[in-house]
């Protein structure tokens, strides 16, 4: 699914089929949406494919630098150094989050020296080109370098209107060309954006409803709200209507109803704020981005079977709407 703007990406698939350790470390870099982590998941699905058997380990930069953190603290690093040194596969995801880490920027380096030795494979997500990242070690530029560097770049308007109608196609509904248009050039950002506005859409309307200008005019004018819009408001109102404590949803509870109010919270949070899934994890106790994601997918997967759970969804949103303008 990817445009004109990233061919490239198709090469770096090619590249990882035919010989996947002589690209090694293969980075995607790019602004924040255009769909690095998606893409990170495709190219590990394609290794995969290729031998079921790898050995994966996915983790993004902070949590890299948190888990080693605590294993020194806690004088467990040989047992983390085992998992991470281990491992056939490793898939860093936002490695300039590392920038302020210079001592586990030494650890990641020694990770990838022996990693290449080993033969094995290195995917990485980053802002920017790492040859650029000031803040990083001479050594660990030259490293990241080393391999295949693949820009990613937010998808143009051609582009975005063909994502909407895959994703409508996915969902086994129908989407008119007008009605992708308006959506493409309404929202000029990257895959997640519009996944998450395609399936808003999706459960605001039924099974055989063809999704067209006057259902995307709605939603548009609706979004005008979106900025007066808070993550604190959206948690208040959230634990209010499911009745339970807001400290429940940001603490670790795996209660099925603090589960459930959590999820339809941080789908709300990205349905109708600006806000990125980072700042969403952060929000609803430190979370990251890769949790929030698969919190959405999950309670967006149950609203297709459950309906009293869909319409109740869309009654908290109306109030979070109402409340916004009041």
């Amino acid at each position: 699914m990817a445009g004109p703007e990233n061919r490239m990406i198709q090469s770096a698939v090619e590249a990882l089929k035919q010989d996947a350790s002589q690209f090694s470390p293969l980075v995607l870099f790019g602004p924040s949406g255009s769909g690095k982590s998606h893409l990170l998941q495709g190219l590990t699905g394609v290794l995969v494919e290729k031998d079921p058997d790898l050995e994966i380990l996915a983790i993004t930069g902070s949590d890299f630098a948190r888990e080693y953190g605590n294993a020194l603290r806690q004088e467990t690093a040989n047992e983390t150094r085992t998992q991470f040194f281990g491992t056939d596969v490793l898939v860093l995801e936002d490695v300039h989050e590392l920038l302020h880490f210079p001592s586990m920027q030494q650890i990641l380096l020694h990770l990838l020296d022996e990693l290449e030795r080993r033969g094995c494979t290195v995917l990485v997500s980053c802002r920017e080109n790492p040859i650029a990242m000031d803040g990083f070690s001479s050594e660990l530029r030259s490293r990241l370098s080393a391999g295949l560097l693949v820009p990613v770049v937010l998808p143009e308007q051609g582009t975005r209107e063909v994502l909407i109608q895959g994703i409508a196609t996915r969902h086994h509904r129908q989407i008119t060309h007008m009605a992708a248009q308006k959506l493409a050039a309404a929202f000029p950002h990257g895959l997640l954006q519009l996944s998450g506005i395609v399936n808003q859409l999706i459960a605001q309307t039924t099974a055989n409803q063809v999704i067209d200008t006057t259902i995307v005019d709605a939603l548009l004018k609706s979004e005008h709200n979106t900025a007066k819009i808070s993550l604190r408001a959206i948690s208040l109102l959230t634990a209010k209507y499911f009745r339970v404590k807001v400290a429940d949803m940001k603490g670790s509870s795996r209660r099925q109803s603090i589960v459930q109010a959590r999820s339809v919270a941080m789908l709300l949070a990205r349905h109708l704020t600006e806000e990125s899934l980072k700042a969403v994890g952060k929000h609803f106790g430190g979370r990251d981005h890769t949790t929030v994601m698969h919190a959405v997918s999950s309670i967006e997967a149950k609203m297709k079977k459950d309906i009293a759970l869909r319409e109740a969804i869309t009654e908290l949103r109306e109030m979070i709407l109402q409340r916004s303008t009041d």
